[in-house]
């Protein structure tokens, strides 16, 4: 009996030594695997890299700072660095899929929630995520709220008759177009023909263009499914208005100039 406990005590010893040394292989590894161009998969991981990568003392002074503080210091720094390379603007990487999944699609909110989150780790504060994600959708859906209603009060200035400028949001048909543009002497004007409040679009028949080519009215990307996946086939696809054409288009690509 008296020879048995030591060898217990010695396997217990044992036992907790190996998982010592696994657990410490395993923080080793995930460390090394942060190589050169990695793109973390979703929250945790982007965490983990940065509590791999971030070199101790930054990462105290991050962690002392005050959360708003401290996330706003790596907004323009850090987080565009990540917003690139990890291809969250391209939308590209599992990362990004990972935030859309949540609902969350604009890249800023990605990398705002994934310095949230790393702060609250560090101080050991429960991250959240699902009270993060809530603010980010509340503030796009009153954002979009506030911008229906502006856009229904400029939309309503419009009526029929009016004669309306174009605006040229989209692009010029020539360089030409565009130095008359630059210099004040170009100017394509129409008569509205009809209102689509639903849509927010007028109906205009375009009486004079300052480039018998006419005006770009639409600029649009072209997407085809191949190979069971979409991709982006042309980038910039334009349909062109010509004078004496009547068309359906966006209000805000015209300005009132005679009722």
């Amino acid at each position: 009996m008296h020879g048995t406990l030591p060898t217990i005590m010695k396997i217990i010893l044992a036992t907790i030594f190996l998982l010592l040394i696994s657990q410490l292989s395993f923080a080793q590894n995930n460390c090394e695997k942060y190589i050169q161009d990695y793109i973390p998969t979703d929250l945790n991981d982007a965490i983990s890299y940065f509590e791999c990568k971030t070199p101790e003392k930054d990462l105290n002074d991050f962690k002392n700072k005050e959360e708003i503080d401290a996330t706003s210091s790596l907004h323009f720094g850090a987080g565009m660095s990540i917003r690139n390379n990890w291809k969250l603007w391209a939308g590209t990487s599992e990362l990004s899929k990972f935030f859309r999944d949540l609902g969350i699609n604009h890249p800023d909110d990605m990398s705002g929630i994934i310095f949230t989150s790393l702060h609250r780790k560090l101080n050991g504060i429960e991250i959240d995520l699902e009270s993060q994600v809530k603010y980010y959708k509340d503030y796009w859906a009153e954002s979009e709220r506030k911008q229906t209603e502006r856009k229904k009060k400029e939309f309503n200035e419009f009526k029929i008759g009016d004669i309306v400028e174009f605006s040229y949001d989209y692009d010029f048909v020539s360089e030409r177009q565009e130095k008359k543009w630059r210099d004040d002497k170009c100017y394509a004007t129409g008569t509205i023909q009809d209102l689509n409040s639903d849509k927010l679009e007028i109906k205009v028949k375009l009486t004079k263009s300052c480039d018998r080519k006419g005006i770009i009215i639409l600029k649009y990307y072209v997407w085809e499914e191949i190979n069971g996946a979409y991709e982006k086939t042309i980038e910039d696809q334009i349909e062109i208005m010509k004078k004496g054409e009547t068309r359906w288009s966006s209000y805000d690509l015209w300005d009132i100039v005679e009722k």
